[in-house]
């Protein structure tokens, strides 16, 4: 106690600022001065302090704690400087500068054997460059495991999602011990436990032998692999044919087989319906291989004997007028045979019309003609006419499209025959034709007035005949060469002699006869009802005379004087050669039946003998409210209007 006493004791001392003259301007200049070393140096510790424990990877951390502890001492030695200014308390400050000591020489003795460690310690940039050298690393070791990680998924899917059954297969036991998921649908299991452990042959419809198992164990180890087709059974009894491939590999230092099977069960479904196929097809290629040579043998004949036809026909079209060719779309000449305009058949072909024909108008009126054809797509057949030598040839054209193999329009055949003598024997006989219609008609013209000369003649005879049933007779044969005579007019007034206009002959032939009997006449309708027919010039004479006869002894004995009445005249076509004629009126009529095969009447006897011998038909009568004839006859060969 009294050496703590004594320790503190500032004894006989004076105090330091004594020794500064407690000069005020030197006194607050050390106060001041080891006031704020002492504030630094304390808080230097602090930092210190802060950072190792922020940094618990620091690397000799001792060091730090010593160098603060040394700090503060430093720092308590200048603050024990202020101290003695006042109190000459020198043993308290030596021993704190004495622990100074003591701890700057620990300090520095632990410093200079840690200065090679500390050197060896890498620099900020070489911290840097590490950094960035781990973070690749690092990075690399990412990317590396994210590759095997995708490439165990990779061969996971690849083996567990392959269309195929894989099996794994010890190499010595040759037992099972796993397989894919696919194997488990090929072979209809619910787990693989129901396969792993068994031999891969237990599941063959035949199994292997064992000496076929050591061949294909040699064919592995001298190839590599092994393949082959085999015929499988399901757990569940069903077929199957399988495509196997077996090849040992390396896993994990241990050698195992890899079994893939294929289900090629569609395939050899195919190959047999294409083997049965192939069997079908040579039997059919045999049959007709045996039609065909007989097609063949036939073909040959065929050919002989078109040649022969090819010979005929080009000797026969050789000498005749027809020339044969063909045009392209754009009307050139492409194909000739047997040219009537040029006799060099290399001076026609590459060319049009236009570069041949001299008359332009003659070539294209041609070249319309066939591109009608062209455009239409329909074949025509026309006369036309060329200006060749001074003179007009004349060829009846037929003009054809020539059609591809896909049916499209390619150009034209055309077939020409020279009608030339043809249209010139046409001209020759229209001419003679014309001037015998010319003198026909005059024939027609002169025997007409030689009628009206007769009729004329008879006129006055009557006329001097005091009998009036002479007159009556001769009135009679007047009419009925007017009759004639009106048709001979009819005759040489028609353009054509063949086709009379017999509805005009009728109503001219009934006005001469209402004429005629004028005095009777005047009360007494005439209609005639008939359709436009034209007939020959014996139909016409014949049925002139009938209606002249029959309308004739209407007027005369139908109606009694006063009387009123109709007579009414009917013709008509019934079929293509059939033809009615029905007069009637509705006059006193007859008081018996009439038998006009008998009758007494020269008229009616006419009648009769017109229709039944020239116009080989038949008449019926009916006396029922007046008179009716129906006539009916057959006209062979008229012609139309």
């Amino acid at each position: 106690m009294e050496l703590m006493l004594e320790f503190f004791d500032s004894g006989a001392f004076i105090p330091h600022g004594h020794c500064y003259l407690w000069n005020p301007w030197l006194v607050w200049l050390h106060i001041l001065s080891d006031l704020f070393t002492a504030i630094a140096y304390y808080s230097i510790p602090i930092g210190l302090v802060y950072f190792v424990q922020k940094r618990e990877d620091l690397p000799f951390k001792w060091i730090f704690w010593l160098f603060s502890l040394f700090i503060i001492f430093c720092g308590t030695t200048h603050l024990m400087e202020i101290w003695t200014l006042w109190n000459p308390h020198y043993w308290v400050s030596g021993v704190v500068k004495a622990l100074t000591a003591i701890i700057s020489v620990y300090t520095a003795a632990s410093v200079v054997p840690l200065i090679p460690q500390l050197l060896a310690l890498p620099s900020h940039a070489q911290l840097a460059a590490m950094n960035v050298a781990l973070e690749r690393e690092i990075k690399e070791r990412k990317q590396t495991e994210l590759e095997l990680t995708r490439s165990r998924d990779l061969r996971e899917a690849i083996y567990n999602e392959s269309a195929d059954a894989i099996f794994l297969v010890d190499s010595i036991s040759l037992l099972i011990f796993d397989c894919n998921q696919r194997a488990m649908e090929m072979f209809e299991v619910k787990s693989k436990e129901e396969l792993i452990g068994i031999e891969g042959r237990t599941l063959q419809k035949e199994q292997f032998t064992d000496e076929e198992i050591l061949k294909i164990v040699e064919d592995i180890q001298k190839f590599g692999f092994w393949s082959s087709e085999i015929e499988y059974v399901t757990r569940k009894g069903k077929p199957f044919w399988g495509n196997i491939a077996a090849k040992t590999i390396d896993v994990a230092g241990k050698a195992i087989n890899m079994v893939r099977v294929k289900d090629v069960s569609d395939r050899k479904r195919a190959e047999e319906h294409i083997r049965k196929l192939n069997i079908e097809l040579e039997a059919k290629v045999q049959e007709r291989t045996l039609e065909l040579s007989q097609a063949n043998a036939e073909l040959e004949i065929e050919v002989s004997e078109r040649k022969l036809t090819e010979e005929r026909f080009h000797l026969v079209l050789k000498n005749s007028p027809i020339t044969v060719f063909m045009q392209d779309l754009d009307l050139r000449y492409t194909w000739l045979y047997n040219p009537s305009l040029q006799t060099n058949h290399d001076e026609i072909l590459g060319k049009t019309d236009s570069d041949l024909l001299l008359a332009p108008d003659d070539a294209q009126k041609i070249s319309d003609i066939k591109q009608r054809v062209l455009t239409s797509g329909v074949g025509v057949r026309e006369e036309v006419f060329v200006s060749a030598d001074s003179q007009k040839r004349y060829f009846d054209l037929t003009v054809e499209p020539h059609h591809d193999l896909n049916g499209e329009v390619n150009g034209i055949g055309c077939v020409a025959l020279d009608i030339t003598w043809r249209k010139q024997s046409e001209e020759d006989l229209r001419a003679a034709y014309e001037r015998e219609i010319i003198l026909t008609k005059e024939i027609h013209h002169r025997v007409k007035n030689n009628l009206q000369i007769v009729s004329g003649l008879l006129y006055l005879q009557a006329r001097q005949v005091k009998d009036q049933k002479m007159r009556d007779i001769i009135h009679s044969s007047r009419d009925r060469i007017q009759s004639m005579a009106l048709l001979h007019e009819k005759l040489y007034q028609s353009k054509n002699l063949e086709n009379i206009d017999f509805i005009a002959y009728i109503q001219s032939l009934t006005r001469n006869l209402r004429n005629s009997y004028a005095s009777k006449s005047a009360a007494i309708s005439l209609n005639i009802n008939a359709e436009p027919i034209n007939v020959d010039i014996d139909t016409a004479i014949y049925c002139g005379l009938i209606i002249n006869e029959l309308v004739s002894n209407s007027f005369k004995y139908a109606f009694p004087e006063g009387h009123s009445g109709q007579i009414v005249i009917e013709f008509s076509k019934n079929s293509d050669d059939s033809y009615g004629l029905i007069v009637s009126d509705n006059g006193v009529g007859m008081p018996e039946v009439i038998d006009l095969k008998h009758a007494k009447n020269l008229g009616l006897q006419l009648v009769y003998s017109l229709v039944t011998e020239q116009l080989k038909g038949e008449v019926l009568v009916e006396n029922f409210h007046g008179m009716v004839f129906k006539i009916s006859f057959t006209i062979k060969n008229t012609l139309p209007r």
